[in-house]
């Protein structure tokens, strides 16, 4: 599962490094927002759902694989994996380089290329780097929702379904009730 969930969600952080000025994409959407994506991970296509919530400025990604999901708290700079069938929590860091993330810096420039649509919502096609330096086009709605990330003339991530309404708080939060583990603290 996480051979699954790892290439995806650093694809889609990668896709959002940077930083948000003078003419370049929004990389925080600023407004509450579900979205279902279609990943290519090698040979495989899989699904992945991503909700932001704007008050909890956080975002929360669920894999295909029932009953696991990820929690980035942009305000803490924590990234938690949530197991519900275990019943724990693995804590972390948040990745450098996610955007807007206080402290992580920007990886690349964003060149303006165009307008697009993708799943019929209109965004503006950047040409960027991803967090390797290597070459990256994404695809930002002007409200900061990542709509398509490709490399290589290859589509990696692509909206197929998205959703502007409020989400509910109680997805954003880490049970407090589960066992914890905390990678990189001291013991």
């Amino acid at each position: 599962m996480w051979r699954l969930l790892l290439p995806f969600a650093a694809l889609l952080l990668a896709a959002q490094v940077g930083a948000a000025l003078g003419d370049e994409p929004l990389l925080r959407p600023t407004h509450d927002v579900d979205v279902i994506y279609r990943a290519t991970a090698g040979t495989q296509v899989l699904q992945q759902r991503v909700r932001w919530s704007v008050a909890a400025q956080s975002m929360r990604i669920d894999p295909p694989t029932t009953g696991v999901y990820v929690i980035i708290d942009y305000l803490t700079r924590r990234m938690s994996v949530v197991h519900d069938q275990e019943k724990s929590v693995v804590e972390m860091a948040a990745p450098a380089g996610v955007a807007g993330v206080p402290g992580s810096g920007a990886a690349g420039a964003f060149v303006r290329r165009g307008e697009a649509v993708v799943d019929g919502f209109g965004c503006v096609a950047w040409n960027t780097t991803d967090r390797t330096g290597k070459p990256a086009d994404v695809c930002i709605t002007s409200d900061g929702v990542l709509l398509q990330a490709s490399a290589q003339g290859r589509t990696l991530v692509s909206a197929v379904k998205v959703q502007y309404a409020q989400q509910d708080p109680a997805l954003f939060r880490v049970p407090t009730d589960y066992t914890h583990r905390v990678l990189g603290a001291t013991r």
